[in-house]
């Protein structure tokens, strides 16, 4: 599976938080998912891009995952 997560440019946000961001969320989706690749980059927009899944409830949970991680700020300390 392949995540690409793109961040608005604009949102001012750190290389140091968008890396502790890949490894929160690879600790959180390569146990279920052992061949998880992340993408985080900054662009024009923001937004979420997955491939490689072959159902639509592996979607779901993966979503579930990423507002999980996103929500739960304590990988940002």
């Amino acid at each position: 599976m392949r995540v690409e997560i793109m961040i608005d440019k604009e949102q001012k946000i750190s290389q140091t938080t968008l890396d502790a961001l890949e490894a929160e969320l690879l600790k959180n989706l390569l146990p279920q998912y052992p061949s998880t690749a992340i993408r985080i980059r900054k662009g024009g927009a923001t937004g979420v891009e997955l491939s490689g899944l072959r159902q639509d409830e592996e979607r779901k949970n993966v979503m579930s995952i990423l507002q999980q991680v996103w929500e739960d700020d304590s990988w940002q300390h």
